[in-house]
């Protein structure tokens, strides 16, 4: 089980700022699983809670990514930014991804690279 976390790699912002965007992806991706299914979710904390976050291009992709996750019913976040530092108000940073089976997760999300 584990989690992966798209970061975009074409928007400008601080190390600390994508790290917030991250956590708020990761944080609400896992509580859609834990409503959804609270015996993948207890699996995956179990487990280490196992997180990885990738880089993508820009926001088309990180909006196809989260069709195809839906598609295959997989729980996504996608986060838009409240505009109150570093970028515009709307601005989607990132998208949360599972947590999910590794080979699920990989067949959506495992030809990127790491942020």
């Amino acid at each position: 089980m584990k989690q992966v976390i798209v970061l975009r790699g074409d928007i400008n912002i601080s190390k600390g700022k994508a790290a917030a965007q991250a956590a708020h992806a990761s944080l609400n991706a896992s509580l859609k699983v834990m409503k959804q299914s609270k015996k993948s979710f207890d699996e995956w904390m179990d487990n280490g809670a196992k997180k990885v976050v990738l880089k993508g291009e820009n926001e088309e992709q990180l909006f196809e990514l989260m069709s195809i996750a839906r598609a295959m019913d997989v729980s996504t976040y996608l986060v838009r930014d409240a505009g109150h530092t570093e970028i515009n108000s709307g601005t989607v940073t990132a998208l949360g991804v599972g947590p999910d089976e590794d080979e699920v997760v990989d067949r959506i999300t495992g030809n990127l690279k790491t942020y």
